[in-house]
Parts: C-alpha cells; structure tokens; sequence
C-alpha cells in the first residue's frame, strides 16, 4: 500500500472487537478453511471523499479528497474508490479466503442524500437501515439519529 509500510498487517483489535482474544484462538484452532460466513458478497456505501482515508482517482491521475468536489464522478461506480478504508476492507477479503467473494463499493443513495442532506454519513447509514447496502465504510460516529 502507498499508505502504510508491509509491517503493518495488524487488523484485530482487542479493545474493539473483544476484551479478550478468545475468539481468535478458537479460529486458529479450527484452521484456515473454515467458512463463517458462507462466501457471501457484499455492497459497501462509501459517504465521503476524506483523503487518504476515501477518495477516488479519475483515469487522468487525479485524486478526488475533499467534501467540496462531490460531482457527478461520485455517482459513478466506473471510476473506483480508493484510500486507506477500502484497502484494509480488500485485505479482509483476501485473508478471508473466500469467506467473503467480493465488496463493491458504491455511492449513497441520492434518496437517502436527500432525506439527510446535512450529513452524508447519516445517509450511508440509512442505506444501510433500509437495506440498499450491506454496510458503510467511514470514520462513522454513533449518534443519536443513526
């Protein structure tokens, strides 16, 4: 990755994901071909542009980073998201060894953009509610609205 060094691959958190590691022993133990989730595909709502985290790169070279330059490449699922989110989110995919097939990135919906028009955020999580996509990937805050 042109974001971080090849040292570091970590990916679990403890004081995320749980207290304890027990539940990444009991995968270790029951071995690497074990399906969890059935090689299921996912779609995934991208809110925002938020260099290096999420962007998107026009075939001409340039890096599409800030909030202000939402047009119409945006909505686009041609030209592909980027950044340090979907990299680590490509990784997952490929250590899953075919657990998950595939994620597709996408835009939040224009419906959901303009029911909540103060938050893009909210929107991708709205996508999410009314079943439009699998998940949302971003530096997400749980509110009271969401």
């Amino acid at each position: 990755t042109e974001y971080f060094s090849p040292s570091n691959d970590i990916f679990y958190s403890y004081a995320t994901c749980n207290s304890t590691d027990y539940f990444w022993q009991q995968q270790q133990q029951l071995g690497s071909n074990v399906s969890v989730i059935g090689g299921i595909n996912i779609t995934a709502a991208i809110p925002d542009y938020q260099y290096p985290t999420l962007n998107k790169r026009l075939p001409d070279g340039t890096v599409l980073n800030h909030q202000y330059e939402r047009g119409d490449e945006y909505f686009d699922d041609s030209v592909p998201f980027g950044g340090i989110y979907i990299e680590y989110i490509n990784s997952v995919v490929k250590i899953s060894n075919g657990d998950i097939q595939n994620v597709t990135f996408t835009h939040t919906s224009k419906a959901s953009l303009k029911r909540f028009p103060e938050s893009w955020y909210t929107a991708a999580v709205r996508d999410v509610q009314n079943g439009l996509v699998d998940m949302a990937v971003g530096p997400l805050w749980i509110t009271g609205q969401r």
